[in-house]
């Protein structure tokens, strides 16, 4: 009996080991990306039907390139973004 459930803790210990690699593996990733989003180049009106923010912020409804340059925004990461704030 006692073989047995050291099994089962021996199989549960290495399944959280590799999810949690796999968890920290996937994160990585995206910081190296860089996750990029829209922001805010100037305050006020900056990005068009999205008003009220200053500079640096993120705009949350929209969620492609294409719409955020269209709009006026900046389709960038957040520490690039810090600088817009300066």
């Amino acid at each position: 009996m006692k073989i047995s459930k050291l099994g089962i803790l021996a199989a549960s210990a290495m399944a959280s080991l590799i999810g949690t690699a796999t968890f920290a593996a996937e994160e990585m990733q995206g910081s190296r990306d860089g996750d990029k989003a829209c922001y805010r180049p100037h305050c006020g009106k900056s990005v068009k039907g999205h008003e009220g923010k200053c500079a640096g912020m993120m705009v949350d409804g929209v969620k492609d390139q294409a719409a955020c340059e269209g709009a006026g925004g900046a389709w960038t990461t957040a520490a690039a973004a810090k600088e817009f704030k300066k």
